[in-house]
């Protein structure tokens, strides 16, 4: 059964500027300019239960969108009992009667399932047929889901009439309701409202963006061999430059990056590099993979690019209630990601190496886990070390968020047959400070126009078949990368040494040098000219024995070493 989505042909119309479209993405300011927003009162419902305090109502051609706060943190597609009531109608003569309005459709969010009431007989209904996504995946407390207005029921379809009345209740005893009257918000589409899909090209734009792909391939899926075709065109299409492969248990990096090869044929000087780490991450790169590291059974992979290198980090974290193990796996990535800042891991990078970290992240639970990948801020200290600025430029990492292609969500990951909606379980996040996004999508071509799939040589059922994970890309441009491939690693353009506490350095600096401990605070800066031909550091001074970290600039590049007092 193939009901989560129906397809619709895209048309071109004037677009309402004063009311900002709504995509489910994670952020919530496009809700700040819709004409339906409605304030709830804080307190009003059981104070050991929900209290809902804000609610808004939008809508495109295709879908009835919905957002609410709460007083609270929860996960909105688990232990709860938030109902939605529709009367899809406006007629509180038909459907089931709830607070005074005549529910045509109730939704039980925290039980992923509903009834649609028509006449006497009474449907039980469930994402697919609705077309139903709720966003975030992780706990929260702020939230927005979609729902389409024509969905199915049995082998039936109704349609929302022009006006409808909504509900949102925690059925709890006691529970908050909105509104507090009977009645129900009342709600008028506006026809006026189209969807604009976010822009994306499916072909890499230019030579010089790197062209990084995420892809969960479902146990080995890709190896089928009654899915070859499909995979075939996916990759065509795509033309990846590195793929961060999950869930490839059976079959080696070799075997990868030669299925790999066949679907898109090497020229000229190209060859596709290949890595792995048990149990299931493969990674194959046009780019030489000088090194890697297993994290936990996640993948930390050294890439040279050229004239810069990559840190990429592919993950496959534990999945579903399994929270403590995903905290922990997600504290030890990060972990490495500091010691990559610090110039203390076993991949010694210059300052400013672009780090990117991909994969099937199963984020489906708490959302301090999130947070902590785009933060540093770490749960475990005592095991995995202090909380620390991730970026180079001492900010947070960037989340590339990849709409889903021409639709109003951002998910990754969808199952006819699963009880969960369609959700975004597969990330890209990067260090923006040195790496810039172009272009990013999750690839669903159940929604390519003719033209788009004609173009791109796809079919719409090809990645629907081929895994239940969407294909992730994510265009960078990042400054040195060459789009030809290197086998020089490198060796760093300096020299020092250490003798009685004193740090001798000789080399073509510039600019301050530091020294600061692991938690990234200064303890000491010093001034060097290019034209100088030495430096002499006396560690005696201002320094405890432990491990520090020494920071400096060379016409190649920033710089962290570690060093030992």
């Amino acid at each position: 059964m193939k009901f989560l989505f129906s397809i619709y042909i895209l048309l071109s119309s004037a677009f309402d500027l004063t009311s900002q479209q709504i995509i489910l993405d994670e952020s919530f300011d496009d809700w700040e300019s819709q004409a339906y927003s409605y304030f709830d009162k804080d307190g009003d419902g059981n104070s050991k239960g929900i209290d809902i305090t804000n609610v808004g109502i939008s809508n495109d051609e295709n879908y009835l969108f919905i957002y609410f706060d709460l007083n609270t943190e929860i996960n909105i597609q688990q232990n709860n009992n938030l109902t939605i009531f529709i009367d899809t109608d406006n007629n509180v003569s038909t459907g089931i009667s709830r607070y005074g309005i005549g529910a045509d459709l109730e939704y039980y969010l925290g039980s992923r399932n509903g009834r649609y009431y028509k006449g006497s007989s009474v449907f039980q209904v469930f994402h697919n047929q609705l077309g139903l996504v709720t966003s975030p995946t992780v706990t929260g407390s702020k939230f927005e889901i979609c729902l389409l207005r024509k969905f199915n029921y049995s082998s039936n379809q109704a349609n929302m009439s022009d006006i409808i009345k909504v509900v949102i209740s925690d059925e709890e005893v006691a529970g908050d309701r909105a509104p507090d009257n009977n009645g129900g918000y009342s709600f008028e589409f506006d026809k006026s409202k189209k969807f604009i899909p976010k822009g994306f090209t499916i072909k890499k734009e230019r030579a010089d963006y790197l062209r990084v792909m995420s892809y969960n391939v479902l146990r080995d899926n890709l190896f089928e061999s009654g899915l070859q075709q499909n995979y075939r065109r996916i990759f065509k299409a795509l033309i990846p430059d590195i793929i961060g492969f999950c869930e490839i248990y059976d079959n080696s990096s070799d075997q990868t990056a030669a299925l790999i090869e066949s679907y898109l044929p090497s020229t000229g000087n190209q060859k596709w590099y290949h890595a792995g780490v048990s149990p299931d991450i493969r990674v194959v790169s046009r780019y030489p993979i000088i090194n890697s590291r297993s994290i936990d059974g996640n993948g930390a992979f050294l890439i040279d690019l050229g004239k810069s290198k990559l840190v990429f980090i592919v993950a496959h974290l534990p999945c579903c209630e399994n929270e403590n193990q995903r905290q922990q796996e997600v504290d030890n990535i990060m972990s490495f990601v500091r010691g990559i800042k610090f110039g203390i891991s076993s991949f010694q990078v210059p300052q400013n190496t672009p780090v990117i970290i991909v994969g099937d992240m199963n984020l489906v639970g708490y959302r301090q886990q999130q947070q902590t990948f785009l933060t540093g801020n770490i749960v475990n200290n005592n095991t995995f070390g202090p909380d620390f600025d991730p970026d180079w430029d001492d900010s947070v990492l960037e989340d590339a968020t990849p709409h889903t292609t021409n639709m109003p969500v951002t998910f990754t990951w969808n199952s006819d047959f699963g009880s969960y909606s369609a959700g975004r379980l597969d990330y890209v996040i990067y260090s923006g400070s040195v790496a810039e996004s172009k272009n990013s999508f999750a690839l669903w071509p159940l929604t390519l126009t003719n033209e788009q799939l004609s173009a791109s040589g796809l079919q719409r059922d090809d990645v629907h078949i081929a895994s239940d994970h969407l294909p992730v890309i994510c265009d960078f441009f990042i400054p040195g990368f060459s789009t030809s491939t290197s086998e020089n690693s490198g060796h760093f353009p300096f020299e020092y040494s250490i003798d009685n506490h004193h740090l001798f350095f000789q080399s073509a600096l510039s600019g301050n040098i530091i020294i600061s401990d692991l938690s990234g605070r200064i303890i000491q800066k010093f001034q060097k000219s290019a034209q100088n031909e030495k430096i002499i550091i006396d560690l005696n001074e201002g320094l405890s024995s432990g491990i520090y970290i020494l920071h400096f600039q060379t016409e190649n590049g920033g710089y962290s070493v570690k060093i030992f007092r």
